[in-house]
């Protein structure tokens, strides 16, 4: 009978949270949280100017001194993603006696972000990971991708996931329909297999296309409605981006378009991100220079 307010950074994660979440919970991106206060006071906004985001956040947090205190109990998920100052900002809608759970995960910090501290906290640290098989967790160790290492508490052994090497964007193709093909072998349905890329949507090859072989991909088209929801185009294989991806997960992943000449910090934590998506099973597709890389580090 209480009331709860989940806020992430992902709209993503928001749409797949509010799918499952109980119905009278609030769930929400911090953005959308943010456009739909601009819209109560100052209007619909124009999402062409330049920095409108921007600007909508400034204002959501300007006046969130004024908002009202409703909640008993506050969840900030994503929470390496979030500035400090969208965290106070959404502070004074807990009430008194209400609480607050702060989620954040340092190997999954894909945007350059101040850090902060909430004073009387009770901090939990945790490494264990029950969605990845436990071998996909051991390659993951061996390569270094997070700072601690990372504890398999997964029943599920799985196999070791194989790192296919493309040279050219033929090659990338036909390695990441070939990897989409063994999970389907593997006995996972089409519709629990997604397509990962490394790149975003500005430089990814794989997100601009309409199929990929025989398949015809489900990808969103970069727009929304008049109600905010995304567009999607239409398609039996769903294809993201690793950062939209953030916080769901899949039966069988191909994470793809994996480039890099050297397994720098930001590597190592999309790497991870993309990696940790998988329930069951994982392919991974990398250019040579990424090939070699990774090859150096294991060695």
């Amino acid at each position: 009978g209480q009331r709860a307010l989940y806020v992430c950074f992902n709209r993503t994660l928001a749409d797949h949270i509010g799918r499952i979440a109980p119905a009278r919970a609030r769930v929400s991106s911090f953005h959308e949280l943010c456009v739909e206060h601009w819209r109560r006071t100052q209007g619909e906004p124009d999402f062409t100017a330049e920095g409108i985001f921007q600007a909508v956040v400034e204002r959501y947090g300007s006046d969130a001194q004024d908002f009202e205190a409703l909640y008993d109990l506050v969840i900030i998920d994503e929470g390496q993603d979030f500035d400090p100052d969208w965290v106070a900002s959404l502070l004074p809608q807990l009430r008194e006696d209400g609480r607050l759970y702060l989620l954040e995960d340092e190997a999954q910090r894909l945007y350059e972000r101040d850090g902060f501290d909430l004073d009387g906290a009770v901090s939990v640290r945790c490494n264990d990971n029950f969605r990845s098989p436990r071998a996909i967790v051991d390659v993951i160790n061996a390569l270094g991708l997070a700072e601690a290492a990372v504890e398999a508490r997964s029943p599920y052994v799985g196999e070791l996931p194989t790192f296919r090497a493309y040279d050219d964007e033929r090659g990338l193709r036909r390695e990441t329909l070939a990897a989409v093909e063994v999970l389907r072998e593997r006995g996972i349905p089409l519709a629990d297999i997604v397509v990962l890329s490394a790149r975003g949507h500005g430089r990814s090859l794989l997100l601009k296309a309409a199929k990929l072989g025989v398949f015809g991909l489900r990808r969103f088209l970069g727009r929304y409605t008049a109600d905010g929801d995304p567009v999607w185009s239409e398609g039996e294989l769903l294809i993201e981006s690793v950062h939209r991806f953030k916080g769901q997960s899949a039966m069988g992943v191909v994470l793809t378009e994996v480039d890099f000449e050297r397994l720098d910090v930001g590597t190592r934590r999309r790497l991870f991100v993309g990696m940790t998506r998988a329930q069951l099973a994982l392919e991974v597709v990398v250019s040579r220079a990424a090939e070699a890389a990774l090859s150096r580090v294991l060695e």
